[in-house]
């Protein structure tokens, strides 16, 4: 609920508001990971996927006595992969690879008065690693 004053000033912009999402809270966050350890051999592998609901970046607000729309990061889903093989007692070679459905990234403006626009559009990109880990006991 917002308080009564910003009530008041979207009121007087020709656009009631008593309340909006929380900030940076999805609507809803789905994680799914599935992993395979092989002992014998020394290897494990991940598999992770993440789905993030519509997310509140920014309550709305006015400038130069303009309403300004809530800004909303969309809904985008990530998919992660880690590989890691043990080569001896304290050295292990690891693969990453982050990001591999390299999803759209997009926000809008979104309100009960203007239908969805878009504000910025990019590719997340996909992140790869590969290394090397050695443990000193």
């Amino acid at each position: 609920t917002l308080p009564p004053k910003e009530a008041t000033l979207f009121d007087g912009l020709g656009a009631p508001t008593s309340s909006r999402d929380m900030t940076d809270a999805p609507e809803y966050l789905y994680n799914l990971y599935v992993t395979y350890v092989w002992p014998d051999v020394g290897t494990q592998i991940g598999l992770f996927y993440t789905v993030k609901g519509d997310t509140l970046v920014a309550g709305a607000g006015q400038y130069q006595g303009n309403y300004i729309p809530n800004v909303y990061a969309k809904e985008y889903g990530t998919l992660n992969l880690s590989v890691t093989h043990s080569l001896k007692d304290n050295l292990k070679i690891f693969f990453k690879a982050k990001n591999l459905t390299n999803p759209g990234i997009q926000e809008i403006y979104r309100s009960d008065y203007v239908s969805d626009t878009v504000k910025t559009s990019y590719k997340k990109g996909i992140d790869i690693s590969l290394g090397l880990e050695y443990k000193f006991y």
